[in-house]
């Protein structure tokens, strides 16, 4: 198979999977709210921060974000614990359920299915596949992007 034909073949079955593998939120209520999420992954990103700080880099009122912030506390998914350098103040971690939520809220693809799907694959064409697709993502990170 010529690269422009397997380009054509690989850009189908993308979408195949895509459409077919997709997470679909049916109750959004476990879901994090785009707020919330955004708090998270800045957190995440940046570290532990005192309220104040996250106040600076949010542009939110530190009111706003403390009511946030025990909400997420008493749902485990941030903690305050006293900053070494000042006791009068706390820095507010990610914590590790904060993480898995966050992880959780991020995936564009449904895991369940897809490890449901893999399952009913023979292991060794499951490792060629993950090779290959590992073999192309090399490959497209030393190709450039059309101007």
């Amino acid at each position: 198979m010529d690269a422009d034909a397997f380009a054509d073949r690989f850009a189908l079955g993308y979408q195949d999977v895509y459409l077919h593998a997709v997470r679909r939120v049916r109750d959004k209520r476990g879901q994090l709210t785009p707020e919330t999420t955004a708090f998270l992954l800045h957190l995440a990103e940046a570290g532990p921060m005192t309220l104040t700080e996250l106040s600076r880099h949010l542009s939110r009122a530190p009111s706003t974000l403390s009511e946030m912030v025990d909400h997420l506390a008493a749902k485990g998914l941030v903690r305050r614990e006293p900053d070494p350098d000042d006791a009068r103040r706390a820095l507010i971690w990610l914590t590790a359920g904060g993480r898995v939520a966050l992880a959780d809220e991020m995936r564009v693809l449904d895991h369940g299915r897809l490890v449901r799907a893999a399952a009913r694959l023979d292991p060794d064409r499951r490792a060629l596949l993950a090779e290959a697709l590992g073999d192309l993502v090399k490959a497209l990170k030393t190709e450039r992007p059309d101007p």
